[in-house]
């Protein structure tokens, strides 16, 4: 077996390399040459996130030993997550010897099951005289390089016998224009390596233009599952302003029930961007859930609404009067035993007696609990609680503390009045919450307004503690930011206490057997109808991303694999415990940086 130190040269020497391929932990295909022989820069992509993309909708339980064709596969990155996600023989061909080398380099490389694995110096016309026919025909980043296009991917829909996959750069749609169909000759350089072998290629207006090529070719259901124009592609010199396109195309109708046919393209600029694949698993997960219209469900309406919310009101505040001077009869969950389990044994009416500050009222503290003000204070109670038993646990301290998305304190509250914390800080979007803080919390708790972008105004090093319940749940476009933000002003040894969506919350939504179960399902369901059929998959490989209600910054609800914990939240954090279903229907992580 080679050693890192060998591989990583090989790799190296091998380079550009287009495709990120994973070869062992911490090793990718990457080079330290960047250019090819002409000067251009050779983008470094992740063929797994464009894969799983495709297959998500049609294949959530993996291939499951199908066949796999990869035409013009450069390293092979396609074919590679199609044999991570099952499938079975896989052969890829390219016309450069320098991709097939490196797609043969992986295989020989790479610590995974590569077994049904073939890679050939070939073309169409060798594809042409070939003798067998394929489950599923990946032909992506080739089509607008041929010479015949049309003839290049009959010869691949001939081969085909249930799925093709069509990727390729298409025709700028300026705002309310209608595609007119035609392929428009787009000459090119012979030299570069990602560009074609001809001289000769030709452009295709967009999806409509490929959907009839496709229907005549016998496939009987096409969607456009990808539709994107490049935004920064500014430069009026250039004859051709780039869209991108993908078509998913079926022999049988009804394949493609699941899948959102795009109707118009969506910007850069309007797009999330996607975590990188790194899991070896079927059911992908959806990067980027778009509507018919192109309009991206993972952005606001108005990013501007949720940066400064509220940031004008003077409304007075509605208040409940503080549990300290509630009557002991007042208390109804907790007597009859109808309150939070994992409070039952604490001494709760001594507790109350300590909390000295009104209660929101349920507009103002993000709909919990609704108007059952004793269970809004009791849920805070038990997080807190849940909070204080994990740090005893693992020895961490409590002096410090940070408590994001912290509303209007259902948690922190209880920070301040149950422990000896010397600084308890809240960071929140809403202005309005943080005022109910600055307004009635006692003198070491600091409140302060952080935007989506995550930004807090303290040196490193500084928290014993920081919590987010339900915040990671919501967040969908900067979630390495806010982890490593976290681990910025966290102490060294310092704890952080995070609630995510994951595998168990995933399963335990095919058949609710709880109120909050159901009731998160429910609301999943009505605003993003896939849910329904995804959910009977296992949840695996990257975040995905549901609606659960039209409005406010919280809108999407986001589901967090464990694979994606251990790949990407572990490069910040060693993760020191995994609590399913410690806050209701989600799970607590435990980090330590």
């Amino acid at each position: 077996m080679k050693s890192d130190a060998q591989l990583l040269k090989e790799i190296d020497e091998l380079g550009p390399w287009h495709h990120k391929v994973k070869l062992r932990k911490d090793i990718h295909t990457q080079s330290s040459v960047k250019t090819d022989g002409t000067g251009q820069e050779v983008s470094h992509y992740d063929p797994f996130r464009a894969f799983d993309l495709a297959i998500k909708d049609i294949f959530p339980e993996g291939l499951k030993g199908r066949s796999f064709l990869d035409c013009a596969c450069n390293a092979g990155g396609y074919s590679f997550a199609a044999k991570d996600r099952g499938a079975g023989e896989v052969f890829g061909f390219d016309i450069r010897q320098k991709w097939i080398e490196q797609a043969r380099f992986i295989v020989n490389n790479r610590e995974a099951d590569n077994s049904g694995m073939r890679f050939e110096v070939s073309g169409f016309d060798d594809l042409a005289r070939l003798d067998k026919s394929y489950d599923i025909t990946w032909f992506s980043g080739i089509f607008y390089h041929l010479p015949d296009p049309v003839a290049s991917l009959k010869i691949a829909a001939d081969h085909t016998r249930e799925v093709l996959f069509l990727n390729s750069a298409c025709s700028w749609l300026n705002e309310g224009e209608a595609e007119t169909l035609e392929l428009v000759f787009r000459p090119e350089g012979t030299e570069q390596l990602l560009s074609g072998v001809e001289g000769l290629s030709w452009l295709p207006s967009g999806p409509q233009l490929l959907k009839q090529i496709l229907k005549w070719m016998g496939f009987a259901e096409t969607k456009t599952y990808f539709w994107i124009q490049d935004t920064n592609n500014t430069d009026q010199k250039r004859r051709f302003k780039l869209a991108r396109v993908a078509v998913a195309a079926t022999r049988s109708a009804g394949v493609l029930d699941a899948m959102v046919d795009l109707r118009s393209p969506a910007s850069h600029r309007e797009l999330a961007p996607h975590r990188p694949s790194t899991a070896a698993n079927p059911i992908p997960a959806k990067p980027v859930n778009l509507r018919p219209g192109g309009q991206s469900q993972t952005r606001p309406h108005r990013w501007e609404d949720d940066i400064s919310r509220n940031a004008r009101d003077t409304k007075p505040f509605e208040l409940v009067p503080p549990v300290a001077e509630w009557e002991p009869e007042a208390f109804e969950a907790f007597h009859s035993g109808k309150g939070p389990a994992e409070i039952a044994d604490l001494p709760v009416l001594s507790l109350a007696k300590r909390d000295t500050a009104p209660l929101p009222v349920k507009q103002d503290r993000e709909g919990y609990s609704g108007d059952n003000h004793e269970w809004y204070w009791l849920s805070g109670l038990r997080d807190y609680h849940t909070a204080c038993q994990i740090v005893r646990r693992h020895k961490g301290k409590m002096d410090r503390i940070m408590d994001i998305g912290c509303a209007s304190g259902r948690v922190l509250r209880h920070f301040a009045f149950q422990s000896d914390a010397t600084e308890i800080w809240g960071s929140e979007i809403n202005h309005r919450h943080i005022r109910f803080l600055c307004d009635h919390m006692p003198p070491n708790v600091r409140p302060v307004t952080v935007p989506c972008l995550p930004n807090y105004p303290v040196e490193d090093n500084y928290f014993d503690l920081v919590t987010a319940f339900s915040v990671f749940t919501h967040i969908d476009v900067f979630e390495t930011a806010f982890v490593a933000e976290i681990r910025r002003i966290l102490k060294p040894g310092g704890l952080a206490c995070l609630t995510v969506l994951d595998n168990s919350t995933w399963t335990s939504l095919r058949e609710p057997a709880t109120d909050s179960a159901r009731s998160l399902a429910k609301r999943i369901t009505t605003h993003s109808p896939e849910f329904q059929q995804s959910v009977r998959g296992d949840l695996t490989h990257a975040n995905r991303y549901y609606s659960h209600t039209e409005v406010g910054p919280y809108r999407g609800v986001i589901f967090t694999p464990q694979e994606q914990l251990a790949s990407i939240w572990g490069r910040f954090f060693k993760i020191e415990e995994i609590i399913p279903f410690g806050h209701a229907q989600q799970t607590i992580l435990v980090l330590r940086k």
